[in-house]
């Protein structure tokens, strides 16, 4: 009986001492899976890097014109809206000056009058005056006339004795009378107008036609022109606003071409340089891009909000004239850059600037390393020394890394 449970107990201890061990192996394979961290990992690897100064700007075309009226008057007509296309030359606003057409009407009265004085002085008179002077002609022809026949018969007849001499002598003065008094009405008729006079009223003339000319421009500046082709943009008024000698109306601007006013920080100046690249974003367009470069520094640092600034100039080519003026637009000025470099993501990086370190993952436990760095983004760091392509590094989470460090790949 005891030999028969004997075995009976023999055949039961080893499969229950299996199952103990299978238990006991799930049992600490649990236990280790559960000091495992799940982390988020990256690999260090070539790329191309570039530096820079990341901030923002505003746009405006590099050639546009500020569009003022020349004349206090009333908006009778806009012939344009914002975004308009224009032609140079094109009239974009009418402004009406009840004032000027009457200055016009009285000039060129001025004018007419001042002609006709210089016509009638030329000519010697208005035409009663010329007919007078005929008249004064003909009688003293007539004077002449019987003044010459009584010196005629008187002469004849002093021979005879049949007048005086003295009677002679007084025919003789009348005809001579006569002569001067007919000669001189003819000179007056041959020249009718006195030099002097005529100078005067050829100046009189020339001061009124100017008086003129300018009434007529200031006409014609009534109405606002485009002076080159562009786009219309900041338009300003309405049909019926008064406006005075001036005032901003609108402006006209090229938009193929744009400036953008770059706003860097007094600090990070001393790191931009004429010539280095610069690339444009727009939040309204996320993944277009524009580029150009740097063309001019600032002259001096002023305040923009709660910053000190420096205003950086770059001229962008903008052939689908996406950007537009006063646009507030993202830009990073590249101050260096490095093709093929090995790189990491900045959440790997950790430590003080003197001392950089990485955690690399080898055989699933974290080991500290210390690295050397060079230029970095905002996204990526190069990796000098300390780190080879393909390396794997533990990033930054909610989860603090530490030398020895069970982790596996959290992705």
């Amino acid at each position: 009986m005891s030999k028969t449970m004997a075995n009976r107990s023999s055949r039961w201890r080893w499969p229950v001492l299996i199952l103990v061990l299978v238990a006991v192996g799930l049992i600490i394979r649990w236990d280790m899976q559960r000091s495992v961290e799940a982390i988020p990992m990256a690999v260090a690897e070539r790329r191309d890097i570039h530096t820079g100064v990341v901030t923002n700007g505003k746009a405006e075309p590099v050639e546009y014109r500020d569009i003022r009226s020349e004349v206090d008057g009333q908006i009778s007509a806009v012939l344009v809206r914002d975004g308009d296309e224009v032609r140079q030359g094109q009239t974009l606003i009418e402004i009406t000056q009840k004032q000027i057409t009457s200055d016009i009407e009285h000039a060129r009265a001025d004018v007419a009058e001042a002609e006709e004085a210089l016509r009638v002085l030329k000519q010697g008179g208005t035409n009663v005056d010329l007919r007078q002077l005929q008249i004064q002609i003909d009688a003293a022809q007539r004077e002449l006339d019987v003044a010459a026949k009584t010196v005629a018969d008187n002469e004849r007849l002093v021979e005879k004795g049949a007048v005086s001499r003295m009677e002679l002598q007084q025919s003789r003065d009348r005809l001579a009378k006569a002569e001067a008094e007919l000669k001189l009405l003819q000179q007056k008729k041959t020249s009718p107008f006195d030099p002097e006079a005529v100078a005067k009223a050829e100046v009189a003339i020339a001061a009124h036609r100017a008086s003129l000319t300018l009434a007529l421009a200031r006409q014609q500046s009534s109405s606002a022109v485009a002076p080159l082709r562009g786009t219309v943009y900041s338009l300003s008024v309405r049909l019926g606003d008064f406006v005075h000698a001036g005032d901003m109306l609108l402006r006209v601007g090229d938009f193929r071409k744009i400036r953008v006013r770059v706003y860097v920080d007094e600090p990070d100046l001393g790191r931009v340089s004429n010539g280095q690249a610069v690339t444009v974003s727009w939040d309204g367009l996320p993944g277009r891009q524009w580029r150009g470069e740097v063309n001019r520094l600032p002259s001096e640092i002023r305040e923009l909000g709660t910053r000190k600034v420096g205003e950086v100039s770059c001229v962008l080519d903008n052939p689908s004239q996406e950007l537009l003026p006063n646009m507030n637009l993202n830009v990073e000025i590249v101050t260096a850059s490095k093709p093929g470099v090995v790189t990491i993501p900045r959440e790997a990086l950790f430590g003080t600037e003197n001392n950089r370190q990485v955690y690399v993952v080898h055989d699933g436990k974290l080991q500290a390393q210390t690295v050397k760095t060079g230029i970095s983004n905002v996204n990526r760091v190069e990796v000098i020394q300390g780190l080879k392509e393909g390396d794997q590094v533990g990033l930054a989470s909610e989860k603090p890394l530490r030398e020895g460090m069970r982790v596996r790949n959290a992705s």
